[in-house]
């Protein structure tokens, strides 16, 4: 019934952007090749092709975006969703060197089968003021209220960011930015009702060792989730204790410093610290899955540092190519290794990862062509999470002028 609902959107998409004036419409596809789709030292291998659909128009002040997409998983079918989202964007100035700008957003992603449980829908509401503070200085205020709710309640969660940041820029090319952020995310009702009877199936095979952590995952292929296995619903993320809701703060601190050298190389470095200042993750175990967002496991689930250097290439024929590496180490606050029988030891969950990555470009007038590449090697304390892979993806996105005054550019 979903995917039905879905499939009507996308006509209807096209339909608005014939009768938009000067809007945009964007059609991209992505194909996806992972050697480690659930990102565990069990290997899965997985095809994934991408699809979206999005249309953006511009009204005076106001701005417009709608989007539809689908990702098709060749081998894990129950991982393949479908996700839609609308977006209204307004400008207000405010006196010559100052201006608001505010959003409203509603997102949607829906899952089938074994993961019908990631499936959400939710709201986010954006407020931002920037002003300059000189000519080559800009102060810029943000603040981000989210609300997302899951077909299975445990993730259902509200959220609220707030931020600061200074860009100065130098007659030189050189670019300094400094920003810091306060967080707080709220997991409404994740805890499981204490009925005094036997836990569930698959709530008693993670207590048992038989989930993250223990190294047991089957790693076929062939539908099998969450650290290698299949999701089972919430159980398989089992909380801590107590009832109601919880909470996390993190407040965090960044720089960065970029250069640009004539009109052809761009270097970038960055660096953040992340700290955890209130509550604690309340599940037992986070993932992470390659292109799909797992509820457990966001910016709020960490703390620790991230190191980022980024050179960027323009060459002749509209051709970039960029090339970066991160590092970052991440402890995970109220995330415990499990023993071989499944009991908490005490000890902490912490990740030390590297990345690579490289992008290629080609940029025509309406078309855009890359192919990309990343190696992710992440060292874990917990050896389920212990693993190195490559990630290729290659795909297009195509821009196309809508309606009248974009059939006269």
């Amino acid at each position: 019934m979903m995917i039905k609902k879905m499939r009507h959107l996308v006509p209807l998409l096209l339909a608005l952007s014939v009768a938009a004036h000067g809007g945009t419409v964007y059609l991209s596809f992505n194909q996806h090749s992972t050697r480690n789709l659930f990102q565990t030292r069990d290997a899965v291998a997985e095809q994934i092709s991408a699809f979206s659909l999005a249309v953006e128009q511009d009204i005076s002040a106001l701005s417009l975006l709608a989007n539809v997409e689908y990702s098709a998983f060749r081998q894990t079918a129950g991982l393949s969703f479908f996700a839609a989202d609308v977006g209204l964007d307004y400008l207000v100035p405010a006196g010559a060197k100052s201006a608001f700008y505010f959003a409203a957003g509603a997102a949607g992603a829906f899952y089938s089968r074994e993961y019908a449980g990631f499936s959400t829908f939710g709201g986010s509401l954006t407020g931002v003021f920037k002003t300059y503070l000189a000519p080559s200085s800009i102060l810029k205020v943000q603040g981000q209220g989210v609300y997302g709710s899951y077909a299975d309640s445990l993730f259902d969660f509200a959220s609220f960011v707030a931020s600061l940041s200074i860009d100065k820029y130098f007659p030189t090319r050189t670019t300094l930015k400094a920003d810091g952020e306060y967080g707080y995310k709220r997991f409404l009702h994740p805890f499981v009702a204490d009925t005094g009877g036997p836990l569930p199936e698959p709530a008693a095979m993670v207590l048992m060792g038989a989930g993250p952590g223990s190294g047991s995952g089957s790693g076929s292929g062939s539908g099998s989730g969450w650290g290698g296995r299949r999701y089972d619903g919430g159980y398989g993320f089992i909380p801590q204790a107590g009832s109601g809701g919880a909470g996390i703060g993190h407040a965090s601190a960044s720089v960065l410093v970029a250069q640009g050298i004539g009109d052809v190389l761009g270097l970038s470095a960055s660096a953040l610290r992340q700290w955890t200042v209130s509550g604690e993750n309340p599940f037992m175990s986070i993932e992470e899955f390659y292109l799909v967002a797992n509820p457990s496991s966001d910016s709020f689930s960490w703390e620790g540092d991230q190191i980022n250097g980024r050179i960027t290439l323009n060459l002749p024929w509209s051709v970039e190519l960029k090339a970066g590496y991160t590092y970052s180490d991440k402890t995970y606050p109220g995330v415990e290794l499990l023993d071989l029988e499944g009991l908490p030891t005490g000890i902490t969950r912490n990740d030390v990862r590297h990345l690579f990555e490289a992008r290629l470009e080609k940029n025509f007038r309406r078309l855009t062509v890359f192919l990309a590449y990343s190696h992710i090697k992440n060292a874990s304390n917990d050896p389920l999470f212990d693993w190195a892979s490559g990630y290729v993806m290659g795909g297009f996105q195509w821009n196309l002028p809508a309606g009248r005054k974009g059939g006269r550019s």
